[in-house]
C-alpha cells in the first residue's frame, strides 16, 4: 500500500501544473501538502504550482499544517502560490486565475 500510495503521490504532483487543491484530511494529506510543499520550495519561479487549502479552520485550528506551510514559503519564490481559503469555489477562482 505504501508504494502505491507513493506512486500515486508522485504522479499527482507531476501532472497537477495547474496547481493542487487540499481539502481537510489526515496524515496522507498533510504529506501530500508537505511533499508538494517541498516540490515548490526548490522549483524555479516559473515552475512554482498554487497550493490552495480549503477548509480556514480546519488547516488552523484542528490540523495546523497552514502556520508551518506560510513559514516554509516565507521568502521563497512559492510564496504567492500558497492560499488559504474557506471553500471550493475559492481554490477553484484562485486556481483558475479568476
Amino acid at each position: 500500500k505504501y508504494f502505491r500510495n507513493a506512486m500515486r503521490e508522485a504522479i499527482l504532483l507531476e501532472v497537477c501544473d495547474a496547481g493542487i487543491a487540499f481539502l481537510p484530511g489526515s496524515a496522507g494529506t498533510a504529506q501530500e501538502i508537505f511533499q508538494d510543499a517541498c516540490e515548490n520550495f526548490y522549483a524555479d519561479e516559473s515552475s512554482v504550482a498554487p497550493m490552495v487549502l480549503v477548509g480556514r479552520r480546519y488547516w488552523t485550528e484542528d490540523m495546523p499544517a497552514w502556520p508551518l506551510l506560510r513559514q516554509i514559503a516565507h521568502g521563497h519564490p512559492m510564496e504567492p502560490a500558497v492560499h488559504l481559503v474557506d471553500t471550493v469555489e475559492e481554490a477553484a477562482a484562485l486556481m483558475s486565475g479568476g
